[in-house]
Parts: structure tokens; sequence; C-alpha cells
């Protein structure tokens, strides 16, 4: 079986270990007392949020009961029963006065549909008759027997039906009514209308005790008490039989801000209490609920955090002693092993496990460099210059021969081809990593490379450019295409989680039987990734490209780059030069000849000065007269190059061309013309600039200049100028003229026209045959 071997609790590794894992133990209680402080807090937001949700819904059934009362007035005083039989009692005749019980109906079925709210519903016109659900009553005995309102007299309803106004809800009351003990209290609801000549008001008594009925069965707390105060600042409602004094303190602290909740003692009760306003009617609903009756809840919880706490502690203390004491063992038996050697029993005892092991791992590190600096016997650096100067063209002049040099790496016979590794770099890279950390990986770069691809082939691997890495290969047997075909499906693979911080670029080259045609390979795998711009892959094989070694650069075309030169024109020199680029790039023309033909083109250039006299070093610093007649370029180095070419354009223009006074106001009547001329054709920039000559953008710019206004716009000024003379002088349609000013759309015209002329048309038309009668 097996035995946990317990080690000397007296050793200083043991405890340190045992220490460090008890550490862990620290955020638990951390966290614990955390979760334990502020449990509390987190339980009374939640009441308070809970105690929100149910005022509102609350607030929100109460609104429904008093739009329902509101309803219920206005659909009695416009029913048809109401509208056309009430009318002053004295008035009536006898048919009429038959009709009156249909009114009584009429109120007590409304009556009967809201009675879980509505105490009374009440109809009258003048002060003789009052109609209830009962009958119709005589005015004084209503109001002193029948139905006695505390709060407002008979006088006062008299009063009441001298004035119309639309739906109103009155502060509370008491009412008394016959042959019942007990008083209530009621809100009165009061809408006045004029029926058959007269103001008639309709009355719904409103119970206050259903209010409070439904606040207290929907309440979350038993102890919750509640107060409603309307609009007018009167109290509707006061569930905690307050004085007045304790209610306005409790409006008051709410007058602070848009607080919908608040903690404050009510009666030397600390209690929180909650505010809803109605947006509908105006009510202000306040809740009150102690304390102590959500904190049971708060102490049960702190218990189970305070148990679950101890329990993770004495759980994690065990488990730290188990785990020490794996940890310690296999450590001490690798110091072991490390001191059988000779020369690490001379390491000195009395020292703990880590500082033996590490020191003697020192040693055997230290052993193993100095056995890879004596075998290391052959310079790289030589090896780079080599193939660097094969990739460039130029000749091998070092003492060592060529022939030499391929035997010593296994170059001897075959093909050769060249694959190109760029890596771009992305902005999370130099903001996710330090610096040292990010030359570091770029250092290892060029070693990963070049372990990956000599696994698979025979190879030769160097950094060329700035995070360009160029792969010579040489293939001796046809098979060894599929080898390197898995070499660089596996950097493809190594380099995919990467992704989020650089980007793989591979080009692939063509295979060439001579070793000096390395050059034309490295050409065909920088020219393949360039096609990559517009693809979804990381490897394109040149292969499969049709490639030209060559540029296409005639007489003809130097012609036209020194006649944009003689004008001075950089805009159409710029065409000239991006077409030129643009077509070879069309023909397939290498990435290498690209740069060649960026070279002769600064050649043409400097040729122009030359004949002029202009010394081009007085034009360009050396970096730049460097770049510029270099014939190699290095990947996506094509737009930089171009971008240098045209500022050295733009300075010749500028040191040997006089520029003569723009001909400005030709160019504008030329313009001018050809639009009134054509205007009822489909004119836009480009036609014009075609028709006269010139580029959309000069001509653009120049129009602009001179006559304040766009060619577009001057287009519909001509246009609806001429649609203004066949408005009047013609009976054509709208969307006829349209047409025959060159406007397809007759939606399109209309809006140009209103835009214009500020009106339709058809407005236009008829305003000028009004003045012409």
């Amino acid at each position: 079986m097996y035995r946990v071997k317990l080690p000397n609790t007296q050793n200083k590794l043991f405890l340190k270990i045992l220490l460090y894992f008890l550490s862990l133990l620290i955020p638990i209680v951390i966290i614990g007392l955390i979760v334990f402080f502020n449990v509390d807090q987190l339980i009374k937001k939640e009441v308070s949020e809970k105690l929100v949700v149910n005022l509102k819904s609350s607030s929100k059934t109460i609104d429904v009961y008093l739009g329902m009362a509101q309803s219920t007035n206005n659909n009695l005083l416009i029913s048809d029963v109401v509208s056309q039989t009430i009318k002053p009692y004295s008035v009536l005749t006898d048919q009429e006065k038959a009709s009156l019980p249909f009114i009584v109906r009429a109120i007590a079925a409304n009556q009967n549909m809201v009675s879980s709210f509505i105490d009374n519903i009440f109809l009258y016109i003048d002060d003789e008759k009052v109609y209830t659900s009962e009958g119709a009553i005589n005015f004084e005995t209503f109001f002193d027997k029948s139905y006695h309102l505390d709060a407002y007299n008979k006088q006062y309803w008299r009063e009441r039906i001298q004035r119309s106004g639309f739906f109103e809800l009155l502060p509370p009351s008491m009412v008394s009514r016959y042959a019942e003990s007990s008083n209530k209290m009621v809100i009165p609801s009061v809408t006045t209308q004029y029926l058959n000549g007269k103001l008639a008001a309709m009355v719904t008594m409103i119970s206050v005790q259903s209010i409070m009925t439904t606040l207290t069965n929907n309440s979350l707390f038993p102890s919750t008490a509640y107060v409603i105060i309307d609009k007018n600042n009167h109290t509707l409602l006061n569930g905690g039989a307050w004085k007045e004094s304790t209610i306005q303190q409790i409006r008051s602290l709410f007058e602070q801000g848009p607080v919908q909740t608040v903690y404050a003692k009510v009666d030397q009760t600390q209690s929180m209490i909650v505010r809803i306003s109605s947006d509908t009617y105006g009510w202000d609903y306040y809740s009150i609920t102690p304390t102590h009756s959500f904190n049971n809840e708060s102490s049960s919880i702190l218990s189970l955090i305070w148990w679950i706490c101890i329990s993770l502690v004495v759980i994690g203390i065990l488990f730290s002693f188990r785990f020490s004491v794996n940890i310690y063992n296999p450590i001490k038996n690798i110091r072991d092993i490390l001191l059988q050697s000779e020369k690490g029993s001379q390491i000195g005892s009395g020292r703990d496990e880590f500082q033996v092991i590490g020191s003697r791992i020192h040693q055997l590190v230290q052993q193993n460099y100095d056995t890879n600096q004596k075998l290391s016997m052959y310079s790289n650096e030589l090896l780079d210059q080599f193939f660097s100067s094969l990739i460039k063209g130029n000749p091998w002049t070092q003492k060592k021969p060529m022939k030499q040099m391929l035997e010593e790496i296994g170059f001897q016979s075959g093909t050769y081809l060249c694959c190109c590794f760029l890596f771009q770099y992305k902005e999370r890279f130099y903001h996710d990593i330090l610096e040292a950390d990010r030359l570091m990986i770029i250092e290892k770069m060029k070693k990963v490379l070049q372990g990956i691809m000599q696994q698979y082939v025979n190879s030769y691997l160097m950094e060329h450019d700035q995070n360009l890495y160029v792969c010579v290969v040489n293939l001796k047997q046809d098979n060894e295409r599929a080898s390197l075909n898995r070499a660089l499906e596996t950097i493809k693979k190594t380099f995919e989680y990467d992704m989020i911080y650089c980007e793989l670029i591979i080009g692939l080259g063509k295979p060439y039987s001579k070793v000096n045609d390395v050059k034309k390979s490295y050409s065909d795998a920088v020219t393949a990734m360039q096609s990559l711009r517009d693809s979804e892959m990381s490897i394109m094989d040149a292969t499969d490209l049709a490639i030209e070694q060559n540029y296409y650069y005639s007489f003809l075309d130097e012609n036209k780059v020194v006649n944009a030169l003689k004008s001075g024109d950089l805009e159409l020199l710029i065409t000239e030069v991006e077409g030129l680029i643009r077509i070879n790039q069309e023909r397939g023309v290498s990435y290498t000849y690209l740069g060649a033909l960026l070279a002769e083109l600064f050649n043409t250039g400097n040729r122009y000065l030359t004949e002029r006299q202009v010394s081009t070093y007085s034009l360009l610093t050396e970096e730049d007269y460097m770049a510029l007649t270099d014939k190699n370029m290095s990947p996506y180095e094509l737009a930089e190059r171009t971008r240098r070419l045209f500022i050295f354009y733009e300075q010749i223009i500028t040191e040997t061309v006089v520029k003569p006074e723009r001909k400005a106001v030709t160019v504008i009547s030329l313009i001018t013309s050809h639009i009134e001329n054509n205007y009822a054709k489909d004119l836009y920039l480009e036609s014009i600039a075609d028709e006269i000559g010139l580029s959309s953008k000069y001509i653009s710019r120049i129009f602009k200049e001179i006559t304040g206004t766009s060619i577009t716009d001057y287009i519909s000024l001509i246009r609806m100028s001429k649609a203004k003379e066949m408005l009047l002088n013609t009976d054509l349609k709208i969307g006829d003229i349209a047409q025959q000013i060159g406007i397809e759309s007759r939606t399109t015209f209309l809006r140009i026209f209103k835009k214009h002329e500020g009106i339709s048309p058809m407005d236009y038309r008829n305003a000028h045959y009004r003045k012409d009668a």
C-alpha cells in the first residue's frame, strides 16, 4: 500500500513550501471578510429594488382604478340614456319622468362593474334630484342623510354645477351613510359637462380602504405601511396613522434629488422608505418598512458565509500539508542525483535543496555552452553575405570560391529556389509585450524558422531585411518538393496562434537549375507575396503565376513623362506614372523588375535635370538618392518608393518650370459653353473633362475657384433656367419637361426645382399665370 513519506518538519525548504501553500488561503480569508461585511448592504439593495418594483406595481394598479373611475364618469355622461334623458327635474314631462329609471339602471350597471374600489356613484343636474344606483333621491335628503360628506356640504355640490370641468380628484373626506354605523374615507372624482343645455355633474366615490387593501395585499412585508399624497400636497392615505409633521418629514427626505429609496428613522424606528411618483395623476406613493423586517434574512446568510470560510480554510490547511510533502520529496531526490557526480560532490553541504540544485544546473549549463562554442567553427556572417550577393545578383568577390561555399553546406546539385517569410507585426504586439520580450522574440525568430526548415529539406535561412527572412532551398530529388510543402505547413501551424500579434506571409519562388538564378527565384517569391493582398491564404506559390522577368518602358512612355515634366502638370505626371506601373503589374512583371522600372523612371527625371544643367544632388539627400537608384525593392515598398519618386518629380517641376499665367477664363468659357449646348444630355464631371481634354480634378478645382460654384450646381442652374422657360411658354407636362432638360426622374426634377425656386414647378407655372392675368 502506498504511503506518504513525511519529511523532517525542521527542514527549511519544506517549511517554505508549506508556507507558500498556506499563503494561498489568504485570498479566501480576505474575500470571506469582504463578502461578510458587504452582504448586508447587498441584501438591503436587493430588498430596496424589490420594494421599488412592488410599489411601482401597486401604484400602476391604483392608476388603473382611477382610470376606470374617469372612464365611468365619461361613459355615463356620453351614454344615450343619460344624454337624452337627464334634464332639470322641474322641466321634465310625465313621459320623461317615466324614463328616469333607465338612468338609475345605467348607474347601477356601471357601479357593479367597478364595485371593488368604488363606494358610490351619483349624478345630478339641479338641486332637486340626485340619481344613484338606488334611485332618484331628493337633493337635500341625499346630502344630509343618505350620503353625508364631512368635507363637502350640500352648498358645495350646488356650486359645483355652476362651473364646468374635466375629471378632477378632490381631497379625501369621511362619509356617513344612512343606516350604517361606521364611516368611510372616500376620494371624490367629479366630471361636469353640459347636457341638454345644463351643466350636469357625474361623481364617483373611490374607496380609500380599497386602495389600502391593494397596497397591503401586494406588500412584501406585513409591517410595511403606506402614505399617499396628491399633487396638491393633500394626504390621501396615512397607513401608519402618523402625525402630519411626521408625513412632512418623510416628504422632505426626497427633496434633495430624484432618489427612490432612503434610510431614516420614522417615529424612532429605523426604516427603509421608498417613493414612487405617478405621472398620470400626480400622486406620490410612499412605503415605510422597518429594517428589522428583513434583518433576519441577512443574519442567516452571514452565518452561512462564516461557516463556508471556516470550512475552506480547514480543508486548505490539510491539502497544503499534503501537497508540500508530495513536492518536497521529488526535489530532494533530484538533489541527491545531481550530487552523485564528482563535481557535484564539491558543492558545499548545509545549503537547502534549491540552492544545491541551482548551483549544479548552472555548472551543467556552462559546460554545455563551452562545448557549443568550441564546435562553432564556421561564421554564419560569411554565409549571409554569400547568399545576399546571390539574391541581389552581385558577383561574389570573397577569397573563398562559390563552389567551396556551396559544398560546405551541401548545395552541390539539383534545383534551387527561394522561400520568403515576411512578418508584419500588429499594434497589439507593441502595446501588450514589453520591449525586452519583443527583442528576444524577434532575435529567436530566425532560429525557429531555420530549425523547422532544416528538419525537412536542405536549406539555408538568413534575415535579408527587417522582419523579412529568405530561405534558399536545395532540392536534389523530385519527391523533396512534398517535404518542402510539409515544412511550410508546419511553420504555418507553429505561428497560427500568434496571429493576434502578427501576420505571416509566405512567398515561394520558382525552382531553377543554376544557383546564379536564385535572384530570379527570390523575385518570383516576392512577387507572389504581393498577390496575397486580396487572398485569405498565407502561402503563395509563384509556380501558379505568370511572371515576366523584364519591365515595359518604351520610348513613347518616356516621352510622355518628359512632356508632363515640361508642362509642369504634376497631376498629369502622376497619372502617367501610375498608369505605367499598373500596366506592368497587369502584364505580370516581377516585383524586382518593378523596382528596376522605378529606378529607370528616376533616371528619366535625372536626365531631364542634366539637360537643364540642374544638379540632382541639389534636390535630393544622399538617402533619397540611394533609395531611388536601388533596383532591389523590399516587399510592400512599392508605395513608399513611388511616393519618393513623385516628390522628386514635384521638385523638378518647381525647379525647372516657369509657370505661365493660366488661361482660366478660356477654360471656364469652354466648360460653360459645353454645358449650355448639351444640358439635355447625361452631363457629369468626367464627361465634360473628356470633351474639353482636361483632367476632371483640374476643371472641378478651377471652375470652383473662378465662379464660386461647383460644375454640378451650374448644370442644375442651367437646367432649372430652361425648365422655367418651358413652364411659362409651353403646355408640356412636368415629366416631359424633366426629360427635355436631361433629368430622367420626375421625382429628382421636382426636388431640384423646389431646392432652387422654393416652390414646386406647378405652383411656379400657376403663380406666373395669375400675374399675367
